[in-house]
Order: structure tokens, then sequence, then C-alpha cells
């Protein structure tokens, strides 16, 4: 089913097929209200995530009701993607709508493994099984620690009241 694109909703740009499996998990849970997220297509690597965002930005200024997600592995890089990111939002309209959230090791699959899981889909029910209320022991991993600013930045930014049901 797709989103209703004049209420708020979410597109999430994913680098890779193992953030499908994530996303694909997440949208499983019954504290998600998934009819508010739309999930594009794999770009095929992080480069390609910021480009996709970067030919988005004018329909993403134009929507206040649409809000954007990316998720990729930060390759050991954190820093130097954040960066990237803000240089690619500093003159934007959308720039409080538009979130980065990524693993922050060489490979998603790294996640996995570190959280002793069989699938993707199992690591995405993990971290978010308890939100909005609050997080779970998932969200502790070495690997993720980098992300603890952004989502309370998307909690201030009002998503969780209609991403959450």
């Amino acid at each position: 089913m797709a989103v209703n694109r004049y209420k708020n909703h979410l597109v999430i740009y994913l680098e890779d097929q193992p953030y499908r499996g994530i996303v694909n998990g997440i949208k499983t849970l019954p504290n998600v209200n998934d009819t508010v997220i739309n999930s594009r297509p794999p770009c095929g690597g992080w480069g390609k995530v910021f480009a996709e965002l970067e030919s988005n930005l004018r329909l993403l200024n134009a929507r206040p009701e649409m809000h954007a997600l990316l998720l990729m592995d930060f390759d050991n890089v954190f820093a130097k993607r954040r960066s990237k990111f803000d240089e690619l939002l500093k003159e934007q309209d959308c720039k409080d709508r538009v979130f980065l959230l990524g693993v922050d090791d060489k490979e998603s699959e790294d996640l996995k493994a570190s959280m002793n899981q069989s699938n993707n889909e199992a690591v995405g029910k993990d971290l978010l099984r308890h939100c909005p209320d609050e997080q779970t022991d998932a969200w502790r991993n070495p690997h993720l620690h980098c992300n603890s600013n952004e989502i309370k930045r998307m909690q201030a930014a009002g998503m969780f009241v209609w991403l959450f049901a």
C-alpha cells in the first residue's frame, strides 16, 4: 500500500539489501505505523544514497509532510559521512526533516553478527521493539552509538507521534 503523500510520511533511502531486511523487520512490528513508511529500493552504495537525497531535495523542500531517512554503512568514518550529510542540507528548508542513521562498521552485516541474529529482519525487530517508549539494549551496540543524537533529533521533530502506533 502506498503512503498518503499529503500526510506525514517517511521516505527511506537504503544503501543496500541488508538495510531492506532491517526495514522489513521494523515494518512487521505492531508498534510501528507501516502505512507512513515508503522504503525505496536499495541505492547500491553510500554515495548513491547521498545522490538520491540530492535529486529529491526540491521535492522535500516543497512538501513539509515529507520526511526522509538515509540508512547507510559509515565504514568506520562516521564523522566524514555526517559532514557530507550536513553539507548537502546546509541551505535546505527540509534539513529538520531529513535524518541519517547507520552502522559504524564496514558492513551492516557486522551488526547482525554482533547482535547474534540470524537475519536482518530480526535486527530491525530488536532495534524498535519497545519504541517509542524506550530504547532496547540493542542500541547500546558499539556499532550504533553514533546514532544517539540523530534519534534524539527525530524525536524532537515529532516523528515518533505519527511513526509509532
